[in-house]
């Protein structure tokens, strides 16, 4: 049975638009975005560090973590509301306009809209849900209630795509249809020794079905820092292949000393990885532009064809 996706879907009379601004950036089905960062804010000085990093190379996105929910009840959970005035601060010296934050609950929604109030709205933030909230539907309405955010739903890591899909159609019925879909790997022991099974392959279903722009999270799929033998690390070659494949948005794990991060300090790149990671998804995106153009060759020479055949 196939699912209904009223809202998100493309259907046969389909003159909607696909895609969305927000805070002076451009998301759709064509355009690509690199949001690397802290996968948890720490310190004052790695956030403006890590900030610094992004402006000089040309960034205007970033992922930064005030919230962070992790599987032991021990571990790092994020500083929360306490750092996000100077989270934002920041953000604003350095013209970082959008802010990829996770939230677990509706309360961290209004934690942010305050915090951007009392700071004067320097920068602006894309709620992420993240994997394990996929199908958390009151949290789910709770986001697509408010209008002024967009959202970066990851997909569920135990769950179906269609699922997963239904989930970002609960955030629209609500009324807020910005939602960029998030694939970041499918937990699995047959995807071993990565952390998840790359699902990447999905990033062109997932245009074809609906009209979200897609992102892709090399970080968390990888898990860690592992290189072939031609050198080139893992999360490198994964980013590149959802890249090539049409990917709209990255969400990079980056650090100022990726050992000393709090949350996944295995799978972070270091900013001085920063010039390097940019340059080979270009090569990708370079790629994927000019696979584009062949099929849109290809298409037309055999759209003429069919035409002076019909004469």
């Amino acid at each position: 049975m196939a699912i209904e996706l009223r809202i998100l879907g493309r259907h046969q009379i389909d003159d909607h638009k696909v895609g969305f601004s927000y805070n002076g950036v451009a998301f759709g089905q064509n355009t690509l975005h690199t949001f690397a960062g802290l996968n948890a804010v720490d310190t004052r000085e790695y956030v403006e560090a890590t900030f610094a990093c992004l402006r000089e190379h040309g960034q205007q996105c970033a992922r930064m973590g005030a919230y962070k929910p992790r599987t032991s009840p021990y571990s790092f959970q994020g500083m929360g509301k306490e750092c996000l005035p100077w989270v934002f601060e920041l953000a604003g010296k350095y013209d970082i306009r959008v802010i990829s934050m996770e939230v677990t609950r509706e309360a961290h929604v209004d934690e942010i809209n305050e915090a951007l109030e009392i700071t004067g709205r320097p920068t602006g933030v894309m709620l992420q849900i993240g994997t394990r909230n996929t199908q958390n539907f009151e949290l789910l309405k709770a986001v697509g209630r408010q209008h002024e955010f967009p959202i970066l739903l990851k997909r569920g890591f135990g769950i179906t795509l269609d699922e997963s899909l239904m989930a970002a159609e609960y955030c629209a019925s609500e009324g807020n249809t910005k939602i960029v879909f998030g694939l970041r790997g499918m937990k699995t022991n047959f995807g071993d020794p990565h952390r998840n099974l790359v699902d990447f392959a999905h990033v062109p279903v997932v245009h074809r079905l609906t009209r979200m722009p897609v992102c892709v999270d090399p970080s968390h799929s990888v898990g860690a820092r592992g290189a072939s033998p031609d050198g080139i690390l893992d999360i490198f070659h994964v980013a590149a292949q959802g890249v090539i494949a049409g990917a709209n948005m990255l969400l990079v794990d980056m650090h100022p000393e990726p050992r000393k991060s709090l949350v996944d300090a295995a799978q972070a790149i270091s900013l001085s990885e920063l010039s390097y990671f940019l340059e080979d998804v270009a090569i990708a995106r370079e790629a994927y532009l000019r696979r584009l153009a062949l099929t849109e060759r290809v298409t037309q020479s055999a759209e003429n064809t069919q035409q002076q055949r019909a004469a």
